[in-house]
């Protein structure tokens, strides 16, 4: 009996490290800049300014996870507005994303949106390239910094919106547009709404 325990504990231990390898960046993500940097590049502004000029026809980066394992990817589709009382940010994300288990997992996620004269590094890196075989940061250049209540995004940006996980759900392909889904659902994966309080809102100094 005890080496039966023996070696159920050691296949729990493989199928763990398991996971975490696939679940884990090949190259190491690089630190993140102490929350004290964060406070020197930006300034909070409130909430209730029109964040939903961010979402118009612009790509931006959403973040998710810790300073410790943290994600980019760039985004296309996104909403603001109000639910249950509280100010929300909306975006969607495939489940064939490496991104996805991070926003799955994490409770913090942040949207970051940049000038003009990164666009070509927000699409070819952040939106082309995988953070589970590539380093983004080294590749794009970007400065990433640990944001209030736990998040990471990146000194480069003009404005963050840090925000905590209410719910998440898939898209149901019905709704979607007929020639959109049939583009993308052609290997029946789908997207996956996430929904989060926006806590604060800040911009470059």
């Amino acid at each position: 009996m005890k080496q039966f325990r023996m070696v159920f504990v050691a296949l729990v231990l493989l199928v763990s490290v398991g996971l975490l390898a696939a679940e884990t960046p090949q190259n190491a993500r690089r630190k993140p800049l102490p929350l004290d940097e964060f406070y020197k590049n930006f300034e909070m502004v409130p909430i209730e300014q029109d964040m939903g000029a961010n979402f118009a026809k612009r790509v931006y980066l959403g973040t998710a996870g810790n300073k410790e394992r943290y994600n980019s990817l760039t985004l296309g589709w996104g909403a603001c507005g109000v639910l249950w009382g509280k100010p929300v940010a909306i975006v969607y994300i495939r489940e064939t994303r490496f991104s996805y288990a991070y926003f799955d997992a994490e409770p913090i996620y942040t949207l970051s949106w940049y000038p003009k004269q990164h666009l070509q590094t927000l699409i070819k890196v952040f939106g082309s390239k995988s953070g589970k075989d590539t380093d983004k940061e080294q590749l794009s250049g970007f400065t990433p910094v640990e944001t209030p209540d736990g998040g990471v995004s990146y000194l480069e940006a003009e404005r963050i919106v840090v925000c905590r996980k209410l719910m998440h759900q898939p898209v149901p392909k019905e709704f979607l547009p007929k020639e959109l889904g049939a583009r993308l659902n052609q290997d029946g994966r789908i997207h996956v709404q996430f929904t989060g309080e926006v806590l604060s809102v800040w911009r470059h100094k």
